[in-house]
């Protein structure tokens, strides 16, 4: 069977709401309608990439519902993996270091929401931000730190996935409700469940392939739970954990039509599928589903659901 490697680790465990990130979930967790509200920030939406080599900063995306990520030089967009446990990265959590939810020197990804303000991007905990156009993409960025420095930087704005129901729909800030394993070999199902809670889905998962933890492997891997999880346009996706940390890699449409998407953490192998994985997205209401699978074995095929709802 081949494990699962990179994805599950970040879409594992979303069950609680990640503290900086946006307010009460009004969806109920059988998703409700099928139409969905469009992103407050929608239309102010971007990832600027900084040009200015001098520059502390790498990166600057503000996203649909409302959070902002910036990426000091210093810092790295995809998270820093330790040995795992297991084979599987499932159980083997990213450590993550560096990153707050609020301004500080030392941080390399700074992250938290953001309002705007007619023209200025007005950013919880860190400051404000001016984003001045110009042609073929390229902007200037006015940054100004809580502590009053204002430096300008040259910037520009990375294409993004075109308007459609597919991408609208998707690209915005979600939390996970529940989980759903599958097993399937030779044609019959010999596992398929439910879980409501992270928890009973690692145990669930540990018992069924065999693995033996102790209380403080357990422990430790819950303490890194993924709370939340932001796709967006410009083919990011970001993971909050439980413990602070952060994770940002990316992900693209394979066929939007079928809701058939790969991902990676890193950016350069996001085509090859020892590197990367494939997953598909479908809707029950307002209800996102996203399933990993199993892409090499006719006889053999595991599947992971993740049922999110939307945080705004």
């Amino acid at each position: 069977m081949k494990k699962f490697n990179l994805f599950l680790y970040m879409l594992l465990g979303m069950t609680m709401a990640f503290a900086v990130a946006c307010g009460s979930d009004d969806d109920d967790d059988n998703g409700g309608s099928g139409d969905m509200d469009t992103p407050k920030y929608e239309a102010e939406s971007a990832l600027y990439r900084v040009t200015d080599r001098s520059s502390q900063y790498e990166s600057v995306e503000f996203t649909a519902s409302g959070n902002y990520i910036i990426t000091k030089k210093e810092g790295t967009r995809a998270p820093q993996q330790i040995a795992a446990v297991r084979r599987s990265m499932i159980m083997a959590l990213p450590q993550v270091k560096g990153f707050t939810r609020s301004y500080s020197e030392y941080d390399d990804i700074i992250y938290g929401t953001y309002s705007v303000k007619g023209d200025t991007y007005v950013l919880d905990g860190f400051g404000e931000i001016v984003v001045n156009g110009g042609g073929s993409n390229a902007v200037s960025l006015d940054i100004t730190t809580k502590d009053g420095r204002t430096v300008t930087v040259g910037a520009q704005m990375e294409n993004q996935y075109s308007s459609s129901s597919q991408t609208n729909k998707l690209c915005r800030t979600w939390k996970l409700v529940k989980f759903g394993m599958k097993v399937v070999e030779d044609g019959k199902t010999q596992y398929d469940k439910t879980f409501n809670s992270f928890t009973s889905f690692v145990r669930a998962w540990a018992e069924m392939l065999g693995e033996e933890y102790d209380a403080e492997e357990l422990a430790e891997m819950l303490d890194e739970t993924p709370e939340q999880v932001i796709f967006t346009k410009s083919g990011t996706y970001v993971v909050f954990y439980s413990n602070g940390a952060l994770a940002v890699s990316t992900w693209k449409w394979t066929n939007e039509s079928k809701g058939q998407a790969r991902y990676s953490w890193d950016y350069e192998s996001i085509d090859d599928p020892y590197e990367s994985g494939a997953f598909t997205v479908e809707y029950e209401g307002k209800q996102l589903i996203l399933t990993e699978y199993e892409e090499e074995d006719d006889d053999y095929s595991f599947e992971i659901k993740y049922y999110m709802n939307e945080v705004k």
